[in-house]
C-alpha cells in the first residue's frame, strides 16, 4: 500500500496514442486540463508547474519526469499521469539522454511548512525509479489499470520509517517552539511582577 493512489481518479490518467503528435507542451496541456477537471484553474497550474520546470531537471531518467508545484488553495495532493506510446525528446535533457513516455504530474498545496508533503514527494520518487512498476504501468491498456498497477505498488519501508521520523522531528520543533513562548510568557509576567515591586518600594 502507498499515499499516492487516492491522489489519484481514472480521470486523471491520459493517453495519447501513436496517431496524436506529443510535444512536451502539449503533455504539460493535457495534463492541466485534467487538473482543471478537478478544480484547478489550468492557467494557474500551467504556470506554476513551468516555473518549477525553470527551477531544475524533473526527469528522473528512464523514461520517466515527474514535474510538480505548490498550489496556492489547493486543499489536497492531486495525480495526473500521461502515457505516451511514442517517447519524446525533453528539455532539460535526461541525465540519460532518453526520451520520456511516462509523465508523473504532481501538485500539492502551498503552505507555511515547505517540508510538509516532502515524504509524498520522495514516495512519487521511489514509485516512478521502480522499473517494475513502470513496465506494469506500459503495458496497461486503460486508465482503470494504471490505477491498480499504482493502488497495489507498495512503499519501500524506509519511505514509512522516514516519514515517521519527519512526523516526529515536526512535532519535536512545534513543542519547543510552544515551550520557548511559554518561557517568554513568563519572563514577561515576572519582569511585571519585578517592576511593581520596584515602584511599590
Amino acid at each position: 500500500m502507498n499515499q499516492i493512489y487516492q491522489y489519484l481518479s481514472s480521470s486523471n490518467v491520459i493517453f495519447f496514442n501513436s496517431m496524436q503528435r506529443a510535444t512536451k507542451k502539449r503533455v504539460f496541456e493535457e495534463a492541466c486540463l485534467a487538473f482543471q477537471m478537478s478544480g484547478v484553474p489550468h492557467t494557474q497550474v500551467f504556470e506554476a508547474l513551468y516555473a518549477r520546470e525553470r527551477l531544475g531537471n524533473n526527469a528522473l531518467g528512464a523514461g520517466v519526469a515527474l514535474p510538480h508545484c505548490e498550489i496556492e488553495g489547493l486543499k489536497q495532493p492531486i495525480v495526473t499521469i500521461v502515457l505516451l506510446q511514442r517517447p519524446i525528446h525533453v528539455d532539460p535533457t535526461p541525465y540519460d539522454t532518453k526520451p520520456v513516455d511516462i509523465f508523473f504530474f504532481l501538485i500539492v498545496p502551498k503552505t507555511d511548512n515547505d517540508d510538509e508533503y516532502l515524504p509524498l514527494l520522495r514516495e512519487c520518487i521511489a514509485m516512478m525509479e521502480d522499473k517494475t512498476l513502470c513496465a506494469k504501468i506500459r503495458k496497461a491498456e486503460n486508465a482503470v489499470e494504471v490505477c491498480a498497477c499504482i493502488m497495489d505498488w507498495v512503499a519501500p519501508t524506509v519511505l514509512a520509517r522516514e516519514s515517521k521520523e519527519d512526523a516526529l522531528e515536526n512535532e519535536w520543533d512545534i513543542l519547543n517552539e510552544e515551550v520557548k513562548a511559554q518561557l517568554k510568557q513568563e519572563q514577561g509576567v515576572t519582569s511585571l511582577t519585578v517592576a511593581a515591586v520596584e515602584n511599590n518600594s
